[in-house]
């Protein structure tokens, strides 16, 4: 039997307080007996943990475990090896373009591409160069400057092997670039890769003129980093020569702006002579002659009229102005003329100079040569540039660069007259007009063209052929009877 403590215990204090005569009253009550607990047999032994779980909650993953991270991350990864690739690449192109320049390879069957063009290279010993006929390509990758002017020309001799097309063009670290058609093939160089002397530095967007004389021989004009008139040609396709270019008062400056055009000139006992007009510092239109340009202090200047513009809001200030050449079908003869005069004496050469929205048209002519009994004069005619109903030339928008196209004897209009030239104008836009002038006859519009984007540059040919450039590309158009079309025969887009 179990003992009950606490009424033992109380049991005893009386028994005390009794022998201390303590009164029963002021004693407390006995305590109640605690009540039993019984553990029921679903309760554990163990303490109950409040623990609470929800089903289906997700516990939130940290940033760097998060789709979207692993998916950044793998793109970084990559765009880096994509990059090092290319650069790789890149490299290992300019290693091997080193390495081509030194070897011996065709310059032929050169693809160019849009702007940036690149060509095996040829290099052998100075005998072999000297005697090569064909053009070289250059070995490094070349970018044409985008705002580089253009000059094209076509030779045809009766030797197959002087028989070419040449483009010039400016690259962006201010290099001269020729593209060369020759025995139906096409190549690319740089110019000073050709020539037999260092060439004079050309200034950026320099004008470029080129001619072609009777034996083949190109012969190119440019402006240098002075404004220093410049000469080079190239007597056999590939080979280019330095000239010089200079009159009994030294070198020929020109302003700042200058255009350049150049053109054959036969005159009154002056045959054979080759003209560039250009302005000078003062703007001034002069016309630098030579009867034999290679020689040293052989340039007559001839002066022309003044090209000065006023400026105007959203128009170039730059003077417009282009050298024709002689007109043929005008082919009067001195009474005193010899025989081999006869058919090419007296001619007057044909300029077309813009002033605002106007063209007009002016004559000079040059006989007696060599100075210093030469005499030089130039005339405005701007009856060469009237139609039948009396009208001159207005072109809007103003134009900014003149070309020509040779046609004498291969255009002749209803009642069986020819005329002697196209004259082709553009103003930046896509539009390039279209006129065909002519000595003893009416002006008459022609259809012109619109390429597919606007023309920085054009140049022509006398084959009737024209460059057009965008500033990153050069397109090809072909005279087709009344009708200009892009030319695949050339297979070329620049």
């Amino acid at each position: 039997m179990p003992l009950d403590v606490p009424w033992l215990s109380h049991q005893a204090n009386q028994a005390a307080m009794s022998d201390h005569n303590i009164p029963l009253e002021t004693l407390p009550p006995p305590p109640i007996p605690p009540p039993e607990y019984h553990k029921s047999q679903s309760q554990g032994a163990d303490p109950v943990h409040n623990h609470y779980h929800i089903g289906q909650q997700q516990v939130p993953r940290p940033w760097y475990r998060r789709k979207w991270v692993l998916w950044s991350l793998a793109g970084a990864l990559v765009f880096f090896v994509v990059t090092g690739l290319i650069i790789m690449a890149v490299m290992l192109k300019l290693e091997l373009g080193k390495k081509a320049a030194s070897d011996d390879t065709s310059a032929f069957g050169t693809t160019v591409t849009a702007s940036s063009t690149r060509a095996a290279s040829k290099k052998g010993d100075n005998s072999a160069t000297a005697t090569s006929s064909e053009p070289e390509a250059t070995a490094t990758p070349f970018t044409m400057l985008a705002t580089s002017q253009l000059a094209s020309a076509f030779v045809k001799t009766n030797d197959a092997a002087q028989t070419r097309r040449v483009l010039i063009r400016q690259e962006d670290n201010l290099d001269l670039l020729v593209t060369e058609w020759t025995h139906g093939q096409m190549t690319h160089y740089r110019l000073r890769d050709r020539l037999d002397a260092k060439p004079v530095v050309a200034k950026p967007e320099t004008p470029l003129a080129l001619q072609v004389d009777d034996t083949g021989t190109i012969h190119l004009f440019y402006v240098s980093g002075t404004n220093l008139l410049s000469y080079l040609y190239q007597p056999s396709p590939g080979q280019w020569k330095a000239g010089e270019i200079s009159s009994d008062h030294g070198a020929i400056r020109t302003s700042a702006h200058t255009s350049l055009s150049t053109a054959w000139h036969n005159g009154y006992r002056a045959s054979r002579l080759l003209v560039v007009a250009f302005d000078n510092p003062s703007q001034q239109l002069q016309l630098a002659i030579a009867g034999s340009p290679s020689e040293p202090g052989a340039w007559y200047i001839v002066d022309v009229t003044s090209v000065s513009r006023t400026s105007v809001p959203g128009q170039s200030n730059i003077p417009c102005y282009s050298l024709a050449g002689d007109l043929y079908s005008q082919d009067a003869v001195a009474p005193e003329a010899s025989t081999q005069d006869i058919g090419r004496g007296n001619q007057h050469m044909l300029l077309a100079v813009a002033d605002g929205a106007e063209l007009h048209a002016w004559e000079c002519s040059v006989d007696f040569w060599p100075p210093p009994d030469v005499q030089a004069r130039c005339r405005q005619a701007d009856d060469r540039f009237r139609t039948s109903s009396g009208e001159n030339i207005t072109l809007v928008p103003a134009p900014l660069q003149i070309s020509w196209v040779y046609m004498h004897g291969n255009r002749k209009d209803t009642d069986g007259a020819s005329h002697d030239y196209l004259l082709l104008s553009r103003d930046g836009t896509a539009t390039v007009r279209e006129h065909l002038v002519g000595g003893g006859i009416s002006r008459r519009r022609g259809d012109g063209f619109t390429a597919p984007t606007n023309i920085k540059a054009m140049a022509t040919t006398l084959e009737g052929m024209l460059f057009a450039s965008s500033g990153k590309d050069v397109f090809v158009y072909a005279k087709r009877g009344d009708f200009w079309e892009p030319d695949v025969s050339t297979n070329v887009t620049f």
